[in-house]
């Protein structure tokens, strides 16, 4: 810092119509001029006070070639050299291969030197170095390494890229056909065909499932079977069917199966004249029996008390035919066809009290046409048979209990023309 109490006073007033600096600029007489330099609080030097000059408490600077290139502070010290930090960038660093000695390579410059690179002033630390120098090569580097590989190697022609692209499509067309022609168009099934079983019957094969689509003249069409040898049952509550066995191929149809069933005759001790709410099979089992026992030839009014025992479980509201009831009607119609030609046959409708005339009387129309149609699918000619829905208007049996319910739900036949 100077010392303010070793200054003289003030000086003169300043004359303004001139400027008068209070340095010494030098001149011709060889002084040096001291713009080149500017020195802050340097220890000052003795020397004369002159109020036409300005002069600073500094001494010259030690200009010996080694103070350029460097910032002094105001009172500051010679610095003692100190390990580099990585932090700040070192002045002062001489990075001409010259002056560097024998190691040049330290500092990425190479003997001769060499404008055209850029030569950093310091030298990373191993880590550091070794994380920057094996970089990965850039997109554009591989390319161009795969080009010279590949110029080397004497590459791949085009052309014959195109035809292993070509051939390969075709491999991929044939495996897709041959796979959609042994799962999907090749037939790796059988069917078979059943005939004369009982109308409404089910068909089980192996034991495990029920099978069949039933055709119009009343055989069954068994398909998807498995190859090899299967067993095919019937079931059907009022017959009983031999089962039977066929052996089929893929893609083959055997020979129709006839199947050999026989009715299930009235069991010992069941009354044929009394049947209860739920007793359909014992109804139609009553029902064939008299069929049976009719005599030859028999007239209409003996076919008539034979059909009106069979019983027929419509399903409530409903007027479809349960397929359990289909064999009965079916044996029924075989009785009907040997009527005389000029007979003709009501099959009436007939309900329960239950619900209101609105409901019952379409309900027994219904069911009357859809007997008739029945029949009609199994051979009886349409002019044979009239319907007519009666509703809950001609009970036979009380309407005040389940059973007579029961028996007030069914189909009438009666003779309209013999």
């Amino acid at each position: 810092m100077s010392e303010d109490n070793k200054f003289p006073g003030p000086p003169p007033p300043d004359d303004f119509s001139k400027t008068t600096p209070n340095i010494n600029v030098g001149g011709d007489d060889g002084v040096q001029n001291d713009w080149d330099k500017t020195n802050y609080n340097y220890p000052k030097q003795p020397a004369a006070d002159d109020w036409g000059k300005t002069v600073t408490n500094i001494k010259p600077i030690n200009t010996d070639n080694s103070d350029y290139g460097k910032t002094f502070y105001p009172g500051s010290q010679q610095q003692v050299p100190q390990a580099p930090d990585w932090g700040m960038t070192q002045a002062n660093v001489s990075v001409n291969p010259a002056d560097i000695g024998s190691t040049p390579e330290d500092f990425g410059a190479q003997p001769g030197g060499g404008y055209d690179k850029t030569t950093p002033y310091f030298q990373l630390p191993e880590a550091e170095r070794a994380k920057y120098q094996n970089l990965p090569p850039t997109p554009t580097e591989q390319a161009e390494q795969q080009k010279k590989e590949q110029a080397a190697k004497g590459g791949i022609p085009g052309w014959l890229w195109a035809v292993a692209g070509i051939f390969g499509m075709f491999a991929f067309a044939v495996v897709v056909l041959l796979f959609v022609y042994f799962f999907v168009l090749r037939d790796t099934s059988f069917k078979v065909t059943v005939k004369n079983a009982p109308p409404g019957s089910k068909i089980v094969i192996d034991n495990e499932s029920q099978w069949g689509t039933t055709r119009e003249d009343g055989s069954y069409e068994l398909t998807n079977l498995k190859p090899g040898t299967r067993k095919i049952s019937i079931k059907h509550p009022n017959f009983e069917c031999r089962d039977m066995e066929v052996k089929g191929e893929a893609g083959e149809t055997p020979e129709p199966l006839t199947a050999r069933c026989t009715p299930i005759t009235v069991k010992p001790g069941e009354d044929c004249g009394v049947f209860s709410p739920g007793e359909f099979d014992k109804a139609e089992r009553c029902y064939n029996m008299a069929l049976d026992a009719l005599p030859d030839p028999f007239t209409a009014e003996d076919l008539v008390r034979a059909l009106n025992i069979l019983i027929i479980n419509f399903d409530t509201g409903s007027f479809a035919i349960p397929d359990e009831r289909l064999a009965a009607l079916q044996k029924g119609a075989g009785f009907i066809k040997r009527l005389p030609p000029d007979t003709v046959l009501e099959v009436g409708g007939h309900t329960d009290n239950v619900g209101g005339d609105a409901t019952n009387q379409p309900l027994s129309e219904n069911r009357a046409k859809a007997v008739k149609d029945k029949l009609v699918t199994f051979g009886v000619r349409p002019e044979a048979l009239q319907t007519r829905g009666y509703g809950a208007s001609k009970p036979r049996f009380d309407n005040a209990t389940d059973n007579g319910k029961f028996l007030n739900r069914r189909i009438e036949y009666s003779i309209v023309k013999k």
